[in-house]
């Protein structure tokens, strides 16, 4: 099950991966990008609200409908200078959070929501199957060391 561990890691190798390339992937971008890759889990507060006896599934929940995060990430992008970029980095990050979700046995998401009732799914993970966050692990830590050999040669900085 791709947890939040998962969703930063992808987030976090995808735009040094791609820091490597282009200089628009800097540290600030690649931290609006891990943001963006926690939007979609937003409604999870749910939980904890629950706990208290308060009832909010039916106004948070569509917050991990994409159009309820592409929605959250213009809100938010509406409170900095560079709208459009952050919108983007954002987007970015919770393309990447659904593209991990897609790889459940779940019962499928509904993507293209309020367009269609239809739900997709890869299936190849199971809910209660961890070893995406292992496989994230490794994927983060070998990007941060090809990262710090890069660095060593000057080609770009970052951590």
């Amino acid at each position: 099950m791709p947890d939040w561990i998962a969703h930063v890691l992808v987030a976090w190798s995808l735009t040094t991966i791609l820091g490597f390339r282009f200089k628009q992937f800097s540290q600030s971008n690649s931290a609006i990008v891990i943001f963006g890759a926690l939007i979609p889990d937003i409604y999870k507060i749910t939980l904890l609200l629950d706990s208290f006896g308060i009832y909010m599934h039916d106004f948070l929940n569509p917050i991990h409908l994409p159009i309820g995060s592409i929605l959250i990430a213009a809100i938010i992008s509406l409170f900095f200078v560079n709208r459009k970029s952050i919108f983007l980095f954002l987007i970015m990050g919770i393309s990447s959070h659904y593209a991990l979700d897609l790889l459940l046995f779940s019962g499928g998401m509904e993507i293209f929501y309020p367009f269609s009732p239809l739900k997709f799914q890869i299936g190849i993970i199971s809910v209660t199957d961890f070893n995406i966050t292992i496989v994230s692990i490794i994927l983060a830590l070998s990007v941060y060391l090809a990262y710090k050999k890069y660095n060593k040669k000057n080609y770009f900085n970052l951590v």
